[in-house]
């Protein structure tokens, strides 16, 4: 995002008179008079306001990316994070004390609404301007419920059967909370209007996209990564039939490269910023020992991802675990974060298959990874009920510090089945619902 850098500062300033401060509900007005605000980009906006509008949606869905993946690994596991100056990370989101919901982790959810919040804006400027052709309008509409649909599907995975508010698009005025299925099925919504947007967006968008976006980059191509976040949610629905469907409408790929896909671009120099996964003096994110343990020998997923230590870390405050184990996924400001890759994608591939009774296709399917993490071919039971755990630890340990653990586990009723390295520790399966919108609701029955 390095050449964008002073497009994404411009697409925040452009809302600089009403930027979320915390959810999708808390609004914190904010004076800029060297910005234009949100009322001047609904009255005819101009090419390149509509411009800064989408790069802006692209920087904006990278927020909260650290909390998100963090919190989610923790409570799923899978990680966590020795945090030296914040003893939560270790207490309250491992059930040893009481969940705040008006925490630092609440980011994990309410870091999800300035995006959606910025797809609406772009998606009523859109409505009222005559600066670009309607094939032009609908690449900038197919971008802005792409990230509209992620974005929600962040917040539900940390909120579950808390559900989601569908309608905001006046914040004074937003719907209930949506049930869980209800919240799945308005998220296919908004990336099925956005699939069939980007169908009728001609052969190039109107605007650049970042170089992390190379590939994904024409509304053609830009499609597949929509048609991956929507598989993400047709598994979530457990609807095999339409999961099925998806599937080759994405960019997966057998025989391709594993870590193909759009990542989330970061560059240290202002005003952009840098990636916010590195491990500090203060943060450092490691794995469970015993995940590592249960690894199949030679694993390369465990020596690409983590460092192993000559001397275990040790965290003390309010609970006591240790590990050998250091992840390194995240060593440089400016490296991207993937959003989903087409590893992802082949082992989505196999669940479905499982779950429709084509093992020999499954299995095929598990042994590319297998494979290409330099390990032996699955041997196991092929009974759908051991495919179905056999593809989950291929998850464990191909979407490692990725976000899918807890969702996984629980999308499965394995819950119980989550190891936790302290007799005392809970898996919680869902975070609260942030204060703010408790006290939306009170105000507003």
């Amino acid at each position: 995002m390095k050449n964008n850098k002073f497009k994404i500062f411009f697409a925040t300033a452009i809302l600089g008179t009403s930027i979320m401060s915390c959810s999708i509900l808390e609004t914190k007005e904010v004076i800029d008079p060297n910005s234009p605000s949100v009322g001047s980009v609904l009255n005819n906006a101009s090419k390149a306001q509509l411009d800064g509008l989408a790069i802006g949606q692209v920087a904006r869905a990278r927020n909260g990316i650290d909390s998100y993946l963090q919190v989610m690994g923790t409570l799923g596991k899978e990680l966590f994070n020795f945090n030296t100056t914040e003893s939560r990370w270790m207490t309250e989101l491992n059930g040893l004390r009481p969940i705040d919901n008006s925490a630092f982790y609440n980011l994990t959810t309410t870091s999800f609404g300035p995006p959606v919040r910025q797809a609406n804006t772009l998606l009523a400027s859109l409505d009222k301007t005559t600066a670009v052709t309607e094939e032009q309008k609908n690449g900038y509409r197919g971008l802005a419920n792409t990230f509209k649909g992620l974005a929600y599907l962040y917040q539900l995975n940390a909120q579950f059967t808390n559900g989601v508010r569908l309608n905001v698009e006046d914040p004074l005025k937003p719907s209930k909370f949506a049930s869980y299925e209800e919240s799945l099925a308005g998220i296919k919504k908004f990336l099925d209007d956005g699939a069939a947007q980007l169908d009728k967006s001609g052969s190039g968008f109107a605007f650049a996209l970042p170089a992390t976006y190379a590939g994904f980059n024409t509304p053609a191509n830009f499609k597949k990564f929509n048609r991956a976040i929507a598989l993400r949610v047709a598994l979530y629905q457990k609807d095999w039939a339409g999961a099925a469907t998806i599937l080759p409408q994405t960019f997966y790929n057998l025989t391709g490269d594993l870590n193909t896909g759009p990542s989330h671009a970061f560059n240290a120099t202002s005003p952009d910023v840098a990636n916010p996964l590195l491990n500090t003096s203060s943060v450092r994110v490691v794995a469970v020992d015993k995940l590592v343990i249960d690894a199949d020998a030679g694993d390369k997923r465990i020596s690409s991802k983590l460092t192993t230590l000559d001397k275990a870390l040790e965290y003390t405050s309010g609970t006591v675990v240790t590990s050998r184990y250091l992840f390194k996924m995240y060593t440089g400001a400016n490296q991207s974060v993937s959003i989903i890759r087409n590893e992802e994608l082949i082992l989505a591939a196999a669940e479905i298959a499982a779950q429709q009774g084509r093992t020999a296709d499954a299995v095929s399917h598990i042994n590319v990874i297998r494979r290409a993490a330099g390990i032996t071919d699955y041997r196991g039971a092929t009974s759908q009920a051991a495919l179905i755990n056999a593809i989950l630890k291929e998850r464990l340990y191909s979407l490692w510090y990725e976000g899918h653990r807890l969702v996984d586990m629980r999308r499965y009723g394995k819950i119980a089945e989550i190891f936790v390295p302290v007799a005392n520790m809970k898996v919680l399966e869902k975070l609260e619902r942030p204060i703010a919108e408790v006290n939306w609701d009170i105000a507003n029955p």
